[in-house]
């Protein structure tokens, strides 16, 4: 199941100034759980590298996890109070995040610019 356009979805993050500036020493991994199906998005020097479905195993230093619907209310044009933003979608308890706290701060900026334009390319 595919929520938004992948390749579409790549080439606007690496061509985002304002991604860029954010995630200039960005290295790493990423792990997005949509329901039960995986994505690793792979970040290297502040560009998006990759973007692998179904990875099992891997050294993502930030997960983030989430039911199938909350996703899908998440990227809408315009979603519902909570579903605005990351943070606060976890805060009321529809996504949960775990591993590096000093990766997924450090680097929010990045990560919220990076959902905004997963909205942008929701199918």
């Amino acid at each position: 199941m595919a929520l938004f356009d992948q390749t579409r979805f790549l080439e606007r993050v690496n061509q985002d100034g304002e991604f860029q500036i954010a995630a200039r020493y960005l290295n790493g991994a990423l792990k997005l759980f949509f329901g039960e199906e995986s994505l690793l998005l792979t970040f290297r020097d502040g560009r998006l590298a990759s973007l692998v479905p179904g990875v099992m195993f891997d050294s993502a230093e930030v997960t983030i996890r989430g039911p199938v619907a909350s996703w899908q209310e998440f990227l809408k044009p315009v979603p519902r109070p909570f579903f605005h933003d990351m943070f606060a979608a976890i805060v009321s308890c529809e996504f949960e995040w775990f591993g590096s706290s000093e990766t997924f701060f450090a680097y929010y900026g990045a990560y919220r610019r990076m959902f905004q334009l997963m909205r942008e390319c929701a199918a």
